[in-house]
């Protein structure tokens, strides 16, 4: 079995012979692409001598060398990426090697980040800092059932087609929302779809959650996130959309972020103590959340009063 190194070696040399004669004036290209909490190393496909900005679908070689150790066939595996990159293209604008990203500027969308766990990717990409967060920005190449593809815009995207982070934050702000509308809803609602997905029926379900409506409204619990379920935690970028929870409940209320893709709302009349909430959300993270899905350990106050949004930190007294 080849060492990770003479693997790597190899799938540079003799990747291209899997791929169609079309892709002969092409030529890989290796990259550390840093992705949310952690760097891989990444594989894209270019056009020969190509100096100026370009787009590719990526492939990782760490997870071709997972492939390779499992099956131990390097022919079975290069075979299989071609077919997936092949077909990856096929959602890509038809001259994706020479991409004009100024045509795509209506797909440029927001990324919120942990600023801690992605400083790598941070310094390589036009950026803010939102509390104790980073906003990043992404294109959008095609969504659908499959889940989402698309790219990381980096500085030298950005500088190769003129787009400066105040333009990108724009811009991002007019299409996130539009791309991935915002939906809340009742923490009962999302655990029953949950239930559903895993077999239960109405009647488990009903019976799980009776009178639900008889709740009162300041202990009621809300999930923010969107149609897709990807990366709704964006939600935090737009005081609209937490802020018609928040009247709905009544109170100031605390936001948990429990995950790159959804936001937890619950009332902070209810809900008291702060130190216990940020307990749950970083025993959450750590043992039921994905590294690449994970965006805080903090939570966030919501002002009913004037709409302001802070961290809640750790030393701030609790009412009892």
């Amino acid at each position: 079995m080849l060492s990770y190194e003479n693997f790597k070696k190899r799938v540079m040399k003799e990747f291209l012979d899997y791929m169609p004669e079309r892709y002969a004036g092409c030529e890989l290209e290796l990259r550390q692409v840093p992705k949310v909490n952690m760097c891989l190393t990444g594989v894209v496909l270019k056009p020969k001598g190509n100096k100026g900005s370009f787009c590719s679908p990526t492939f990782y070689m760490e997870s071709m060398y997972d492939q390779y150790r499992n099956c131990d066939s390097f022919e079975k595996v290069m075979a299989n990426q071609a077919i997936y990159l092949e077909e990856s293209l096929k959602f890509l604008p038809e001259d994706i090697l020479n991409i004009d990203l100024a045509k795509l500027k209506d797909k440029i969308v927001f990324q919120v980040v942990n600023t801690q766990e992605n400083k790598a990717m941070i310094d390589l990409c036009p950026h803010r800092e939102f509390l104790d967060l980073t906003v990043v920005y992404r294109v959008i190449i095609n969504v659908d059932s499959a889940g989402v593809s698309g790219f990381l815009i980096t500085n030298d995207i950005a500088e190769a087609d003129g787009l400066t982070e105040k333009l990108l934050y724009r811009l991002a702000k007019k299409n996130t929302r539009k791309l991935f509308p915002f939906k809340s809803e009742r923490i009962e609602e999302t655990m029953g779809r949950l239930m559903r997905k895993w077999g239960a029926d109405d009647k488990d379900i009903d019976e799980s959650f009776p009178d639900i409506d008889k709740i009162p409204a300041n202990e009621r619990v809300y999930v923010i996130s969107n149609d897709y379920e990807f990366f709704g935690a964006n939600a935090l970028l737009y005081k609209d959309v937490i802020g018609n929870v928040v009247n709905s409940i009544g109170t100031d209320c605390f936001v948990l972020p429990s995950s790159v893709h959804d936001l937890v709302i619950l009332s902070t009349d209810t809900f008291k103590e702060s130190s216990k909430l940020m307990e749950l959300v970083r025993q959450t993270n750590h043992d039921h959340v994905r590294v690449s899905e994970r965006l805080s350990d903090s939570i966030y106050r919501y002002s009913i009063v004037d709409g302001s949004l802070n961290r809640v930190k750790e030393q701030e007294n609790e009412a009892s």
